[in-house]
């Protein structure tokens, strides 16, 4: 078996050519590691959890969360404009995955998306839930044509945290829907 060495000091770099070809190589490794470093789904994983802190946080005085609904949400400003502004799904706020108007004694609310392709469903579900919302979250359902799919703290077939790569046989190719319950 040859062995290849490359010898920095016998290549020259005084032609434009060498300077293109490091700037070339220095693009593309800073395009590689955005690519990588960057989690499309961790920003509106967040925005999820700061519009149930926002709900939380309005209700707090309040005996239940009576009349919440996703319209109530967006005209009292609880749903982050981030989140308002994805285009990718269908967000809902309420009870059940329809967002149903709360009553008088519903002492927790969810949050459900619908709609969803495979990798959003993925990357949504085994997100790292922050230790200090963990206490807010109480379940994370999934809806698909497999059936549903309830994730809970202490469940021993489907526990909470979503562990990484367990979602891939879980998640269809389209129209999955996550309902993550908050008290």
């Amino acid at each position: 078996m040859e062995r290849f060495y490359l010898d920095l000091r016998k290549i020259k770099f005084s032609s434009q050519g060498g300077l293109i070809t490091i700037a070339v190589l220095l693009l593309v490794m800073i395009v590689l590691c955005y690519f990588v470093m960057r989690n499309p789904y961790r920003k509106v994983h967040e925005q999820i959890f700061q519009t149930a802190d926002n709900i939380r946080n309005y209700y707090a005085d309040r005996p239940g969360y009576w009349k919440l609904s996703t319209k109530s949400a967006i005209d009292d400003r609880l749903v982050t404009e981030e989140l308002l502004e994805q285009k990718d799904f269908k967000i809902n706020i309420g009870e059940g995955i329809e967002g149903n108007m709360a009553m008088p004694s519903d002492n927790d609310f969810d949050i459900s998306l619908g709609g969803l392709s495979k990798s959003f469903c993925i990357g949504l579900t085994e997100a790292k839930i922050n230790s200090t919302r963990q206490l807010s979250l109480q379940k994370i359902t999934v809806i698909n044509k497999k059936g549903t799919t309830e994730f809970a703290w202490g469940d021993e077939e489907h526990p909470l945290p979503i562990k990484k790569f367990s979602m891939r046989n879980i998640c269809m190719p389209t129209d999955n829907k996550i309902l993550w319950t908050f008290h």
